[in-house]
Protein backbone atom coordinates (compact mmCIF):
# COMPACT_ATOMS: atom_id res chain seq x y z
CA UNK A 1 0.00 0.00 0.00
CA UNK A 2 1.34 3.42 -0.92
CA UNK A 3 2.03 5.87 1.88
CA UNK A 4 -0.37 8.49 0.42
CA UNK A 5 -3.15 5.90 0.15
CA UNK A 6 -2.58 4.90 3.79
CA UNK A 7 -2.72 8.55 4.94
CA UNK A 8 -5.92 9.19 2.94
CA UNK A 9 -7.48 6.03 4.39
CA UNK A 10 -6.55 7.08 7.94
CA UNK A 11 -7.97 10.59 7.46
CA UNK A 12 -11.17 9.13 6.00
CA UNK A 13 -11.55 6.79 9.02
CA UNK A 14 -11.00 9.68 11.47
CA UNK A 15 -13.60 11.84 9.68
CA UNK A 16 -16.07 8.95 9.67
CA UNK A 17 -15.46 8.28 13.37
CA UNK A 18 -15.94 11.99 14.16
CA UNK A 19 -19.21 12.13 12.25
CA UNK A 20 -20.45 8.98 14.02
CA UNK A 21 -19.58 10.44 17.40
CA UNK A 22 -21.30 13.73 16.56
CA UNK A 23 -24.43 11.88 15.40
CA UNK A 24 -24.58 9.72 18.54
CA UNK A 25 -24.23 12.80 20.78
CA UNK A 26 -27.05 14.58 18.95
CA UNK A 27 -29.31 11.55 19.45
CA UNK A 28 -28.63 11.66 23.18
CA UNK A 29 -29.57 15.35 23.31
CA UNK A 30 -32.92 14.58 21.68
CA UNK A 31 -33.68 12.03 24.41
CA UNK A 32 -33.38 14.73 27.09
CA UNK A 33 -36.41 16.48 25.54
CA UNK A 34 -38.45 13.34 26.19
CA UNK A 35 -38.06 13.56 29.97
CA UNK A 36 -41.06 12.01 31.72
CA UNK A 37 -42.60 14.03 34.57
CA UNK A 38 -44.90 12.64 37.25
CA UNK A 39 -47.34 14.77 39.24
CA UNK A 40 -50.67 14.63 41.09
CA UNK A 41 -53.57 16.79 39.97
CA UNK A 42 -57.28 17.08 39.25
CA UNK A 43 -59.08 16.42 35.97
CA UNK A 44 -60.96 19.44 34.62
CA UNK A 45 -63.43 19.04 31.76
CA UNK A 46 -65.16 22.03 30.20
CA UNK A 47 -67.58 22.66 27.38
CA UNK A 48 -65.42 25.64 26.35
CA UNK A 49 -62.82 26.06 23.64
CA UNK A 50 -62.03 22.83 21.86
CA UNK A 51 -58.25 23.10 22.32
CA UNK A 52 -58.49 23.95 26.04
CA UNK A 53 -61.51 21.88 27.13
CA UNK A 54 -59.63 18.93 28.65
CA UNK A 55 -57.08 19.81 31.32
CA UNK A 56 -55.36 18.46 34.38
CA UNK A 57 -54.67 21.05 37.07
CA UNK A 58 -51.52 19.87 38.83
CA UNK A 59 -50.83 20.37 42.54
CA UNK A 60 -47.64 22.28 41.63
CA UNK A 61 -49.73 25.00 39.92
CA UNK A 62 -49.13 23.92 36.31
CA UNK A 63 -51.97 23.11 33.92
CA UNK A 64 -51.70 20.31 31.37
CA UNK A 65 -53.68 20.46 28.13
CA UNK A 66 -54.55 16.84 27.27
CA UNK A 67 -56.48 14.89 24.65
CA UNK A 68 -59.98 13.82 25.62
CA UNK A 69 -59.12 10.23 24.69
CA UNK A 70 -56.48 10.17 27.47
CA UNK A 71 -58.94 11.15 30.21
CA UNK A 72 -62.30 9.93 28.84
CA UNK A 73 -62.75 7.46 31.73
CA UNK A 74 -62.42 10.22 34.36
CA UNK A 75 -64.88 12.88 35.47
CA UNK A 76 -64.21 16.50 36.41
CA UNK A 77 -62.67 16.71 39.85
CA UNK A 78 -61.11 13.22 39.85
CA UNK A 79 -57.70 13.23 41.54
CA UNK A 80 -55.11 11.53 39.32
CA UNK A 81 -51.45 10.62 39.24
CA UNK A 82 -50.13 11.40 35.78
CA UNK A 83 -46.86 10.66 33.98
CA UNK A 84 -46.38 12.88 30.94
CA UNK A 85 -43.94 14.27 28.40
CA UNK A 86 -44.02 18.00 27.77
CA UNK A 87 -44.59 18.87 24.11
CA UNK A 88 -44.58 22.66 24.48
CA UNK A 89 -46.38 25.67 25.88
CA UNK A 90 -49.96 26.35 24.77
CA UNK A 91 -50.17 30.16 24.70
CA UNK A 92 -53.90 30.24 23.89
CA UNK A 93 -54.94 28.51 27.13
CA UNK A 94 -53.67 30.92 29.80
CA UNK A 95 -50.20 29.59 29.26
CA UNK A 96 -50.49 25.89 29.85
CA UNK A 97 -48.40 22.87 28.93
CA UNK A 98 -49.25 20.71 25.91
CA UNK A 99 -48.35 17.16 26.81
CA UNK A 100 -48.45 13.53 25.85
CA UNK A 101 -49.86 11.31 28.61
CA UNK A 102 -47.65 8.30 29.29
CA UNK A 103 -49.67 6.90 32.21
CA UNK A 104 -52.62 8.14 34.23
CA UNK A 105 -54.47 6.58 37.15
CA UNK A 106 -57.01 7.69 39.72
CA UNK A 107 -55.78 8.23 43.28
CA UNK A 108 -57.86 8.37 46.46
Amino acid sequence: MKKSTYINSTIYKKILLGMTLLFSLSCNLDNEDNFINQEIGNVWLSGGLANCAEQIHLNNGDTLIVNLGDIITFTSGDKVSVKYKEIGINESCSPSINCEIVEIKKVE
